[in-house]
């Protein structure tokens, strides 16, 4: 009987940067994105270089059998000390097959091995049901108002 591979994430490198793109312009994707343009390969790879180089962000590609989506952390500065945003796509065909809990998760157990992090905040359209059950379900709360978005916050358990 053949087992079922884990899901699991590695960082995401400048060979990823194709791929990232084709996800973060398909057109599902755009429509719960603060940014809702296409973006050009030239810029993603700038920004993708940016985002490699930072120590205040951590983007990694989540795998099962292949890519299967990201999540991306950013450290806000103007929260209290620990207080990371994340961002989570799943890969078009990767979609309706229960992956994103396990990606999110998967992401804060990474985050949580690699930096001090007390508590993750989930900036979410209001209008996009399925994150926000995504969300709820793992244990995120809170519905400040953003905009469109509500931002949902999550306390880790290594803080």
């Amino acid at each position: 009987m053949a087992t079922e591979a884990p899901l699991t994430v590695r960082e995401a490198g400048v060979g990823d940067a194709e791929l990232l793109l084709s996800w973060r312009n398909d057109p599902e994707t755009r429509r719960w994105s603060r940014t809702t343009d296409v973006v050009a390969l030239a810029d993603h790879v700038r920004w993708l270089e940016n985002v490699l180089a930072s120590a205040d962000r951590l983007l990694f590609v989540a795998e099962k059998d292949g890519p299967v989506g990201t999540v991306r952390f950013d450290l806000v500065s103007d929260a209290p000390e620990g207080t990371w945003e994340v961002s989570i796509t799943v890969a078009p065909e990767s979609r309706g097959k229960g992956l994103a809990g396990a990606i999110l998760a998967a992401g804060e157990r990474e985050l949580r091995r690699r930096e001090p992090a007390r508590c993750v905040l989930a900036s979410v359209h209001e209008d996009n049901a399925a994150s926000v059950a995504l969300f709820r379900k793992a244990g995120y709360t809170g519905t400040e108002a953003a905009g469109p978005f509500r931002v949902l916050t999550k306390p880790l358990e290594n803080a």
